[in-house]
């Protein structure tokens, strides 16, 4: 049999709407590392405007917030992943290894190449 490699995007949805994929994800990674949603848009190259509407999207359907703002003094105001956002983006990652994981093992599975 051909080799078959087993490809896919994950994502998860919670019981209040939030939605999470690899997108989301790592605009709050971003927005984690530079604590800026401008700044974050410009390396993930999307716009700031489809940047604020996912961010504005998980923060109404999250319990609670993800990201906040904060009005700054003299060098202006910085956006903050909260404690909930960093769980949401760790539970993340930790189920998309598993799927990766998982997608391997049965793409070797399936080529006869048992692991």
């Amino acid at each position: 049999m051909e080799n078959i490699t087993i490809n896919g995007h994950i994502w998860f949805q919670t019981a209040s709407g939030l939605r999470i994929g690899e997108g989301r994800a790592k605009l709050l990674e971003e927005i984690e590392n530079s604590g800026s949603i401008s700044e974050a848009a410009r390396k993930l190259e999307i716009p700031y405007r489809r940047a604020w509407g996912m961010i504005k999207d998980m923060n109404t359907n999250a319990k609670e917030s993800l990201v906040i703002k904060e009005v700054g003094g003299k060098d202006g105001g910085r956006s903050i992943l909260t404690e909930e956002g960093k769980r949401i983006v760790a539970l993340f990652k930790k189920i998309n290894k598993c799927f990766k994981e998982f997608s391997e093992d049965e793409s070797s599975r399936i080529s006869g190449g048992e692991k």
